[in-house]
């Protein structure tokens, strides 16, 4: 998520929602099929990502539910900070510009968890634990809010940049679309955790037997031996049969 390339590009041009904001497009975020995401710079705002939906009649049926992805990206971000979890907060509402849907978020500066795990850089191991610990403190919380992130990866995990040095770590999550309710708070544990562990595993990341550990047991503080043994063991299965269905499908 950091400014590799903060040239101004002379366009696309888009129709903000306060179409007299003057802007300046930096660079294109993440781009698939028609949905994209763009890095503005606007006057007395700051930067702010600019995410778009081609509108289809399945996205404008999805969106009679509130089920649409700029539906849920919206409610999933009033989720999040409901429960106490970082997140950018929506600056507009979703509204229409032409043949898309676009809403507009803060850009929130600094580095993913992924990358700061993949990169070849040296990182002290204090700060791995304390991002293990406030992954495990991000689970428990949603888990106690009665919700579960169903695309909760480390690439959607951004370290915030400190205002200064001796600042405590900041975590985000940048991409509340996969928020849902739940019923069972050992089911979000496991769902979430799963979803933690699952893309290094894929893609043959390494990551520290002991952050997992640490990670682990900040999120399942709260229990008791014996249930912690049953959410290890369940994790466990679960861990596999993810692994499985990623290795054959």
């Amino acid at each position: 998520m950091k400014l590799n390339d903060p040239h101004p590009q002379a366009s696309p041009c888009f129709q903000l929602f306060d179409q007299s904001t003057p802007y300046t497009t930096i660079r294109c975020l993440k781009e698939e099929d028609l949905r994209s995401v763009w890095l503005l710079e606007i006057p007395g705002r700051g930067l702010i990502t600019l995410k778009r939906w081609p509108v289809t009649w399945q996205l404008r049926w999805k969106s009679f539910f509130k089920q649409s992805q700029p539906d849920r990206q919206l409610t999933g971000a009033w989720k999040l900070l409901k429960a106490g979890v970082n997140t950018p907060q929506p600056a507009t509402p979703v509204y229409r510009s032409g043949s898309f849907y676009q809403l507009e978020l803060p850009y929130i500066e600094g580095v993913t968890a992924y990358e700061l795990l993949k990169s070849n850089l040296p990182v002290s191991h204090d700060l791995l634990y304390e991002l293990a610990r406030e992954l495990g403190k991000i689970v428990r919380r949603l888990a106690q809010a009665g919700l579960r992130h169903r695309d909760l990866k480390l690439e959607n995990v951004v370290i915030k940049e400190p205002q200064q040095d001796a600042a405590p770590l900041s975590l985000w999550l940048i991409d509340p679309v996969g928020i849902r309710n739940s019923f069972s708070i050992s089911d979000s544990f496991v769902c979430m955790l799963d979803r933690l562990a699952i893309q290094p595993l894929n893609e043959g990341l390494a990551v520290p037997l002991s952050l997992q550990i640490i990670c682990i047991r900040s999120a399942l503080g709260q229990f008791s031996r014996k249930e912690r043994r049953h959410l290890f063991q369940t994790l466990r299965k679960r861990l596999l049969a993810s692994r499985s269905q990623s290795l054959t499908g």
